[in-house]
Parts: structure tokens; sequence; C-alpha cells
């Protein structure tokens, strides 16, 4: 079985060791719940911004160690160049894929994810014009929601671009910052109409609190995926219609919301 997380942000305030470890706590027991016998492949899918590279520095350390990890990891390269595979001594049944990716504002005030690449992409171009950046580049390209992001005329935006675009590597996106109170956004059943899937991530926010979140929202599919070419095969696995994409964890409370956000404004 193949878990992920496909909205994953590695803050400067959060510690790497525990934040990964976080991750993998957390989708152990997505895979308790799910009655999952081990091995299981964990995939977090990085959106990081045009500031931050932790990618770079967890690849660079697979080569030469600079101590950002403790020892109890071990860091592999793939065939790939924007994927790693980590191991944890305390999760020997379990293979961790680090995926390379951004995530771009664009000039309509937009996110845009970029999962699966290494490629620099610039903020404010055109959503259309981002979009076929990242198609260009081969990378999965993911329209998330986000917290007063999909109202009024963005909102129209986006249902437009749904309505009018056809790539296989298109899908949107739900996440962990959704509170229980707001409803399932209609756009994602205008997607689901269109042929186009639903990839959820955590999205954990610059908050010391957002460290634990990793792995919390996600997905799972079955299927396989060699250590040679991960996000290839899970990138197949994905745009396969006849392979369902099982949403796990639960949204936002109502407290946890209202604190998260108040947070966000005092920072």
């Amino acid at each position: 079985m193949i878990y992920f997380d496909a909205h994953v942000h590695i803050q400067d305030i959060f510690c790497l060791d525990v934040f990964l470890k976080n991750s993998l706590e957390n989708i152990s027991k997505q895979v308790v719940l799910s009655d999952v016998t081990l091995p299981v492949t964990v995939f977090l899918l990085l959106t990081e911004g045009i500031t931050k590279d932790y990618f770079s520095l967890l690849k660079k350390e697979s080569v030469e160690s600079s101590g950002i990890l403790p020892e109890s990891w071990q860091i592999n390269e793939t065939r790939e160049k924007g994927s790693l595979l980590l191991h944890h001594r305390n999760w020997p049944g379990v293979r961790l894929f680090v995926i390379a990716g951004r995530q771009i504002v664009t000039l309509e005030k937009l996110e845009v994810l970029a999962l699966g690449t290494i490629a620099k992409f610039e903020d404010s171009m055109s959503v259309t014009e981002t979009i076929e950046q990242i198609r260009h580049q081969q990378g999965l390209i993911v329209l998330p929601w986000g917290v007063g992001k999909w109202l009024g005329k963005r909102r129209k935006t986006i249902d437009n671009l749904i309505a009018t675009i056809h790539s296989e590597n298109l899908f949107v996106g739900d996440n962990g910052c959704r509170p229980v109170f707001w409803p399932t956004p209609a756009t994602f059943a205008l997607a689901a109409k269109r042929g186009i899937r639903l990839l959820s991530g955590s999205d954990p926010l610059p908050l010391a609190e957002e460290e634990q979140r990793a792995g919390s929202f996600g997905g799972f599919v079955s299927g396989e995926c060699t250590a040679d070419t991960p996000f290839a095969d899970l990138k197949t696995l994905l745009a396969d219609q006849s392979v369902p994409i099982t949403p796990f964890g639960s949204k936002q409370g109502t407290i946890r919301f209202f604190k998260t956000q108040i947070g966000l404004r005092m920072r």
C-alpha cells in the first residue's frame, strides 16, 4: 500500500528530524486504522516556496553528512532527480520517499502546486502560464483549496480552468486546514465530473505546533513503486482512473482553526 501527503511545507521553525518522525508516526496510525500489513511506502510531496529548498539540503546530506539529521536516518538517492529514499531505524517496515515540488502564487493570487519537479518557477505569472510551465516540466499540477482563496472571482477562475483544461496530470487538492464547518467545495464535484482527481495533503503552516501535522491528512492507493523511479510509478497510479484514491485524515476542529488563523495573523 502507498500512502501520500500531497501538500507538505517544511517550515524554517521546524526541527527537521522531529518533523519527519511525526510524519511517519501519523502515517503509522493510518496503517493501523486501514488494517494494512507492513511493509508500506510513504510519499511526502514537498510544496516549497520560491525561497525554500529543503529537498536540496536532504539531497546533499545523502552524499556528504552535514548533521542536519541524526544517524538514525539513512538517505539514498534514486534514479530520479526529484526523489529521495529515507529510512529510519525505528520504522524498519516503512519506505519514506521525499519528493521535490513547488508552490507557486499566480498573478490572480491563486496557488498552484508543481509536484515531482526540481524546476524553479516564478511567482506572479498567470495561472494558465504557470500550468503550462509545470506541464512542460512533466510535474503533477494541483489546484489546492485554501482558506478564502476559492471565493468570488478566484473561484470562477478555478472553475473555468477545470472546465476547459485537458491534462491527465491536473488534479484538485484538499487539505487538512479546511475546518469541519466548511462545506466540501462544489468545485471538487465539478472536477470529478471532468475526470480530474483529488489529492489531499496536510499543508503545515508556519507555526510551531504545525511541526506535528505532516502525514496526518492525505490519501492512499494500492500498487507498487520501485526504489529507482518512485515518483514516476506513483504518477502512473494517480493518473489511472481505475485505481481508487482513498483520502484519510480529519479536518480541523473549529477551535483549532480559529486559533491557527489568529496565530498566522499575529506572526
